[in-house]
């Protein structure tokens, strides 16, 4: 007769079963995790999809306006300098535009509020794009002002 014993026999038969069931519910529970993360992905882009097509008329349309038009711009004073060149206070240096040296014959444009002053292509094109002097940020415009200029202007504060 066999001197085998019957019970260690059945203790590994159950324990390997145990194994194999514990491995099917883990990948189980990460296949239930990927598609759920799938589904989310998915509805949260059809969701973007829909909001970018639907056109928006709640909000109202807002024109904002940033910088200067034409006229204004071509107001605002000009000099061309002479062998010199030199400039009205505070200037001195290059251009904070460009950063070129001024030469003589340039066509200079002047910012009324500070002085400031600038080769005309290079303060014409900011002008229309920002419409405050690149320098001091004060506007050149009389109408229009920007939101800490009419508080502290910004030449007063100490470094």
């Amino acid at each position: 007769m066999s001197t085998a014993d019957p019970t260690v026999v059945s203790a590994a038969g159950v324990s390997l079963g145990y194994g194999i069931a514990i491995a099917v519910s883990i990948l189980v529970l990460i296949s239930t995790i990927m598609m759920a993360s799938y589904a989310c992905v998915r509805i949260n882009a059809s969701a973007f999809r829909t909001a970018r097509d639907e056109p928006a008329a709640a909000l109202p349309p807002t024109a904002v306006v940033v910088g200067l038009e034409g006229p204004a711009v071509e107001s605002l004073p000009k000099i061309v300098l002479g062998e010199s060149k030199r400039l009205p206070k505070p200037n001195n240096g290059p251009c904070s535009i460009c950063l070129s040296e001024y030469k003589p014959r340039d066509t200079v444009r002047c910012v009324p509020e500070c002085n400031h002053c600038f080769h005309a292509e290079c303060v014409d094109a900011w002008l229309r794009m920002s419409g405050t002097c690149p320098m001091c940020r004060s506007s050149p415009a009389p109408t229009m002002s920007t939101p800490l200029s009419e508080l502290v202007p910004l030449a007063f504060h100490r470094r």
